[in-house]
């Protein structure tokens, strides 16, 4: 019998083929599985050390083996007893590689991107999207790389996989970065900026190639102030565009903003006029400055982007107080007041008011609903409409399996099924009706 092509098994589960093309990378990831079964994940970080001593065409090589493995090990997740270990093991290790600088080439990413998608929700989602961002830096997008951004956009989920924060900086950044499409249809009532990105379209050789490179320098994630390193990078763009062209465009691009029509405002949009402006100081001429300052007149129609782009203007000297008396953004102080009403208000609201114990029954006051878990029966039911519900283990994230168990065997069990209900916003789809 010829075992040269006979499949295996790694320790978890998961099939490996001789033949296929990443076979020395899921080698590595059982090895890795074996040798790290004394470590506790909740408890010890994984040291990766070695990891990244790899080839760096070789780490990229075990991301691809990493997100293969974690997507079979979802999809057989009944299957196996011990499934959401192994998961944690690798999701850990995946971060470890992506702290690494790799050269990825367009074909790296798509496949990061294309693994990744279907894992959003369960996994954070921004390494891929760090790697899109250093890649921009040299190279361009392609249409095939932005189809599979914007699948990637469609699919992000904050529960369970990342922080507020974070997937608020992952969204800002893809707005921007999509902003970029050159082949997305324009759309002038999306955005004021579509005027920019019809210009940029329009410009052809050299020239399209230097503005290119000044717009992607563009950031959605940027702080409130400059960052040196930013403006030292931007400058070398602005060079190469020179002051005369980037006056030229910036006169068109503001020139709305004094036409006493209320102007569309995208999240990207925002990002963008905030990028020009930044790139309008660098230029230190004044005619720049003046159509720059043009901002101050403008009526937007929506309210919710504008901040983010109007704080920029503190690089001529416009500070917020000025924007407040123009009514451009709202008044910190009254906003700060209504912060401390919402905090009073809500700060004697405590889990104990939200988990009340009445004999055999404990009230769990949800995001959404109210619940009573009975002690002794091991019983939930939704109060809204008595239906029954039971915890669905599968859909649990796994390092709430390391403390959850599948069955509800004790009233120590039921009490963490209560705190899962009193998210119920974000924990209630893991639980399911009883027929």
């Amino acid at each position: 019998m010829d075992v040269s092509n006979t499949t295996t098994n790694g320790p978890d589960g998961f099939p490996i083929s001789p033949s296929d093309r990443i076979v020395a990378a899921h080698l590595r990831l059982n090895d890795f599985l074996i040798a790290d079964t004394p470590r506790d994940p909740s408890q010890t970080p994984l040291d990766g050390g070695s990891w990244k001593k790899l080839p760096k065409r070789q780490i990229v090589d075990q991301i691809e083996a990493v997100l293969r493995r974690l997507a079979w090990l979802f999809d057989h997740d009944a299957e196996l007893a011990n499934a959401h270990i192994a998961r944690l093991r690798l999701t850990q290790l995946l971060r470890v590689l992506y702290t690494v600088k790799l050269p990825c080439i367009e074909a790296d990413l798509r496949m990061m991107l294309d693994l990744t998608t279907p894992l959003l929700g369960r996994i954070a989602p921004d390494g891929p999207l760090a790697y899109v961002v250093e890649y921009l830096k040299g190279e361009d997008l392609t249409p095939e790389l932005c189809q599979r951004l914007r699948e990637f956009a469609s699919h992000l989920r904050e529960e369970m996989s990342c922080g507020q924060a974070s997937m608020q900086s992952i969204r800002q950044t893809l707005h921007v970065v999509l902003w970029l499409d050159e082949w997305e249809p324009l759309d002038p009532a999306r955005c004021w900026s579509e005027i920019v990105r019809r210009d940029f379209r329009a410009m052809v050789g050299a020239r399209r190639a230097r503005w290119r490179r000044l717009l992607k320098q563009i950031r959605g994630n940027a702080p409130t102030r400059m960052p040196a390193g930013w403006a030292r990078d931007a400058e070398a763009r602005l060079n190469e565009v020179g002051v005369a062209d980037f006056r030229e465009q910036l006169c068109v691009w503001f020139a709305p903003f004094c036409s006493g029509q209320p102007l569309p405002l995208s999240v990207a949009g925002s990002h963008v006029l905030k990028g020009l402006i930044w790139y309008a100081a660098l230029t230190h001429d004044a005619d720049v400055k003046a159509c720059a300052l043009g901002l101050l007149d403008v009526k937007w129609k929506q309210k919710r982007n504008v901040e983010k782009s109007m704080v920029a203007l503190e690089v001529f000297g416009i500070g917020k107080k000025d924007l407040i008396a123009r009514r451009l953004i709202k008044d910190e102080p009254r906003a700060t007041r209504n912060l401390i009403d919402r905090f009073t208000q809500s700060r004697f609201v405590t889990i104990a008011d939200r988990f009340v114990v009445d004999g055999d029954v404990i009230i769990v006051q949800g995001d959404l609903h109210f619940y009573r878990l009975f002690r002794s029966a091991r019983r939930i039911e939704r109060a809204g409409d008595n239906a029954v519900l039971e915890l669905d283990w599968h859909a649990l994230p796994d390092s709430f399996r390391l403390t959850i168990t599948r069955g509800c065997d004790s009233e120590e069990q039921l009490r963490l099924r209560g705190l899962l209900l009193m998210q119920d916003a974000t924990y209630g789809e893991c639980f399911r009706v009883l027929a």
